[in-house]
């Protein structure tokens, strides 16, 4: 600080003179109209020559002549390569291929090693007659119904507990008997009531100058005149039992440690 002696905050920090403002009495530059890349405008500039446009004409590459990718090759063909592939394959054939017989060949009799079979006639239901025959032959030797055990485990119950071998005899409607109460009906219809009847079958009676109920003073009892209230009787009160007590003396604290089976059954013994 000005009024103390001591150091400034320049010399604390270690430099021998202050650092100089590059900005100091400049002109003021507004940023608008300030130009833009100025240097672009000044000495000579390189020129690219404008930007070029894929097409079929050569300026459209970057190469003054189109080179073709297959220039300069011989033609090949295909097929060429194709069977010279095959007669590579057939090369390596072991032997000639299978060429099956011409035609189809129909067999002659009398040509085998044995002799002819015979032709045997065959029914074209036999097996068909021969399970029927057997079938009935089977039922001849049997002498009596299949045994049938009525051992076999049944369910608890029966598959229609409703079922009865009998039938049921034809339904009958019981024959409705005419009531001989009938219905009250009024002599005549009902009359509207008159003279101010409010409703009823006389007058309405006339009111009674009754004076209104008197209450009634509050009678408070003297002190002679209270209610009896017997005292309160003897009110019960927990009480160990003798067995408790007897084993809470024979086992306790001091002794649970070295006392046996025996002795506390003797002590216990009353």
């Amino acid at each position: 600080m000005p009024g103390e002696v001591g150091k400034t905050d320049m010399e604390r920090i270690g430099l021998f003179s202050e650092m100089e403002y590059i900005t100091v009495g400049d002109k003021y530059v507004s940023p608008f109209n300030r130009p833009f890349n100025e240097a672009a405008s000044k000495n000579r500039q390189m020129l690219p020559g404008g930007s070029k446009v894929m097409s079929n004409l050569q300026a459209g590459y970057f190469e003054p002549q189109f080179t073709r990718v297959f220039e300069g090759e011989g033609y090949v063909s295909l097929n060429q390569i194709r069977r010279r592939h095959m007669m590579a394959e057939a090369k390596k054939n072991l032997g000639k291929a299978f060429v099956p017989s011409s035609g189809e060949k129909k067999p002659y009799a009398n040509i085998t090693i044995g002799k002819q079979l015979s032709h045997s006639a065959d029914l074209y239901d036999a097996a068909k007659l021969n399970y029927k025959k057997d079938n009935e032959e089977h039922h001849r030797l049997l002498k009596g119904a299949p045994f049938k055990l009525n051992l076999h485990p049944k369910e608890y119950f029966d598959n229609n507990p409703y079922f009865l071998e009998n039938p049921l005899p034809p339904f009958k409607r019981e024959e409705k008997k005419e009531s001989l109460l009938k219905p009250f009906k009024p002599s005549s219809p009902g009359k509207k009531a008159g003279g101010m009847k409010a409703g009823t079958f006389e007058p309405y009676p006339a009111h009674s100058a009754d004076p209104y109920m008197v209450k009634l003073a509050r009678v408070i009892p003297g002190k002679g005149e209270k209610v009896f209230h017997p005292p309160n009787g003897p009110k019960s009160r927990p009480m160990e039992s003798i067995m408790a007590l007897n084993v809470r003396r024979a086992l306790n604290v001091k002794n649970y440690k070295t006392v046996s089976a025996d002795i506390l059954g003797k002590q216990l013994a009353f």
